[in-house]
């Protein structure tokens, strides 16, 4: 009789060892969770206990849908962690679920001040505007007082080479986190750009030669930072018998593009090249092979051996190049 029932507890053991697995893994999950990413993994909201490290890295990325926003709440149900599961391979008695039928994940959050914002744009601005102007100022009308973000790191950072100019405009900061651009904004700013100018006294109709007594030199706001469009102080178009292409009206400014500046070599001119090459200085005389203004450089040939270069216009009678 003994013998009996030890053969009948071995044969009920075997059969429980073969349709039983040895040791199945148990999933932990709190009531509720906090996570920072884009998207609930179950590895970051669960806990694993009596799981090999083949089983547990098959499961870690078994991905249940996308966060909520950051301080916002989802729920999932304990069927869709199974259903994954199963997905993934397992079988209902290879794994136990330890936690209620329902969890609740809420996204960590934080939030950037808008002075923030305002702060780094300024100072983006302020690189450019500095080197470009002689006074500006920059008003940046950033309406929200705080922005949510995902509790992570971020950077803000300019969108598009935008060309800077004077006056209303909107500028592209994007916020990024993990090297992804998270939120875009479309700040509006107001850009105001003094400079020095000559600026006319009086109406000054076209055609009239420039005069220096019918300008003044003072800090006037302007619509451009395009430098080369202005006339700087000292400089010598009041002694040249310049006219004006078209009229001026009392308080406008002076540009360069009001005037046509005349040539001062025309082709064929035999003119005088000073040529510096280090600490050594030769002169000669060379023909002007094109006509030039002050400041530009054209091409001069020399008579006695045709050899032709190119030089910059100084003065009606003189060209110069220098090299190194």
């Amino acid at each position: 009789m003994k013998n009996k029932r030890s053969i009948l507890a071995l044969t009920i053991m075997l059969i429980i060892s073969i349709t039983v697995p040895l040791s199945a893994f148990e999933v932990i999950i709190e009531k509720e969770v906090r996570i920072k990413e884009e998207s609930i993994k179950l590895g970051k909201i669960a806990e694993f206990n009596e799981i090999t490290a083949a089983e547990e890295k098959m499961i870690n990325e078994i991905d249940l849908g996308k966060a909520p926003l950051p301080g916002y709440k989802k729920y999932i149900n304990k069927a869709l962690v199974k259903l994954m599961l199963k997905k993934q391979g397992f079988k209902t008695d290879e794994f136990r679920l330890n936690f209620p039928e329902q969890i609740i994940v809420r996204r960590e959050a934080k939030q950037i001040e808008a002075e923030k914002i305002k702060e780094f744009l300024k100072k983006k601005l302020n690189s450019i505007l500095r080197d470009n102007s002689d006074k500006f100022t920059i008003e940046v009308n950033l309406r929200r007082e705080k922005i949510t973000i995902p509790k992570q790191a971020y950077s803000l950072e300019i969108l598009e080479n935008r060309d800077i100019e004077p006056g209303q405009m909107t500028i592209p900061v994007a916020i990024n986190i993990a090297g992804k651009e998270y939120k875009r904004f479309y700040i509006p700013v107001n850009i105001k750009v003094y400079k020095e100018a000559y600026v006319a006294k009086k109406y000054i109709s076209q055609g009239t030669k420039l005069k220096r007594d019918d300008f003044v030199y003072k800090m006037v706001e302007v619509d451009s930072i395009e430098d080369e469009k202005f006339v700087k102080k000292g400089s010598n178009i009041f002694t040249q018998n310049i006219e004006l292409s078209y009229s001026l009206k009392q308080g406008d400014i002076l540009k360069k593009n009001n005037y046509n500046t005349p040539y001062l070599i025309n082709w064929g001119d035999r003119v005088q090249a000073k040529i510096i090459v280090g600490d050594v200085e030769l002169t000669l005389m060379v023909v002007a092979r094109e006509r030039g203004k002050q400041g530009q450089y054209i091409n001069v040939e020399n008579p006695k051996n045709r050899y032709k270069f190119q030089a910059k216009v100084i003065s009606p009678q003189l060209v110069e190049l220098i090299k190194d």
